[in-house]
């Protein structure tokens, strides 16, 4: 370290240095009133001369049609992979995978299948109003409903 005593540029003070040829002010809060002081001194002062007042860039952005093809390439390009790379498990659900979900939800008695039949040849359905098994003869085919092209697991 320095043993000699260094002059604070902003009040004036003798302080000895914690930097070594780095510090200029002897306190935080006279670097930071320097600097305000500075700031506020570059923007009220022109540096040449009076200042003119700036055009202002206007940034427009044309349309074009190769922009348009190239955007509508992009976007088949980007769907292409999608639909090569992302598994089908892991893809969205389109409205009519959820009107599938939301009737098979909706009918009361659901068919089980990996309950084997009982003896007298009742068949084992799910009653989603009593929530529990129940073994049917048969059913009207109005409370069966069974959506097209739908696997349950």
């Amino acid at each position: 370290m320095d043993k000699y005593l260094y002059t604070c540029h902003y009040c004036g003070k003798d302080y000895k240095p914690n930097r070594r040829h780095k510090q200029r002010y002897c306190s935080n809060s006279c670097r930071v009133n320097a600097f305000n002081q500075r700031k506020k001194n570059s923007l009220t002062e022109p540096k040449n001369g009076p200042s003119l007042p700036k055009k202002e860039e206007k940034n427009e952005q044309k349309i074009s049609m190769a922009g348009i093809g190239n955007a509508a390439i992009a976007n088949v390009a980007t769907d292409f992979v999608k639909t090569i790379f992302i598994k089908e498990e892991n893809k969205p659900a389109t409205k009519g995978d959820l009107s599938c979900i939301l009737s098979k939800i909706q009918s009361r008695f659901m068919p089980v299948s990996n309950i084997p039949n009982r003896s007298d040849g009742a068949r084992p359905f799910y009653d989603s109003g009593t929530e529990s098994i129940v073994f049917r003869h048969h059913l009207p085919t109005d409370e069966i409903k069974k959506p097209k092209n739908f696997q349950f697991f």
